[in-house]
C-alpha cells in the first residue's frame, strides 16, 4: 500500500470537475437578452418561447427561477381571492364591541307570500337525512 501524497491529491482536486452542470449554465450566455426583455416587461413565458425559437430550449419556470435567483427579482406573493360565504353569521364575541350593544341576530328574509324564510344554514358539513323505507312497501 502506498503512502498518502498531499501534492498528488491537490493536483487531483485542481483537475476535478463536478459531474452535474452548474445551475442555469445554459442561461448565462443569454443573461443580457433576458435582462433587456424583463426591462421591457416581457413575461417569463414570452422569454422562454423566444429563447426556444432561437435554439435554447428552456421552460418558463426555469426562466422565472433564473430571474429570481440570479437577477435578484422579487417574488410576488400569491394572491388568494376572498371567498364570500353566503349566510355567514358575524361572531358574537367580536373584539371592540361592548356588552351593552346587542349582537345582531339574522332575521328571516320574507318571501313573496309574506312568510319568513328559513334562517341561514349553519356552517359545517351537510349530512343527508336518510329515511328508512318500509321493507314491505317494495
Amino acid at each position: 500500500m502506498s503512502s498518502f501524497d498531499p501534492t498528488s491529491v491537490r493536483l487531483a482536486v485542481a483537475a476535478f470537475t463536478p459531474r452535474r452542470p452548474q445551475r442555469f449554465q445554459e442561461l448565462s450566455s443569454a443573461k443580457d437578452v433576458i435582462v433587456e426583455l424583463r426591462q421591457k416587461r416581457a413575461s417569463y413565458r414570452a422569454i422562454a418561447e423566444l429563447l426556444t425559437q432561437h435554439c435554447l430550449p428552456i421552460s418558463k419556470t426555469a426562466v422565472a427561477a433564473y430571474c429570481h435567483e440570479i437577477l435578484g427579482e422579487m417574488v410576488r406573493p400569491r394572491r388568494r381571492p376572498n371567498r364570500k360565504r353566503p349566510g355567514s353569521v358575524p361572531a358574537v364575541d367580536a373584539p371592540g364591541r361592548d356588552e351593552a350593544t346587542p349582537s345582531p341576530v339574522p332575521q328571516p328574509i320574507p318571501s313573496e307570500n309574506g312568510e319568513g324564510a328559513a334562517p341561514p344554514r349553519p356552517r359545517g358539513p351537510r349530512i343527508a337525512q336518510v329515511r328508512m323505507l318500509n321493507p314491505q312497501a317494495r
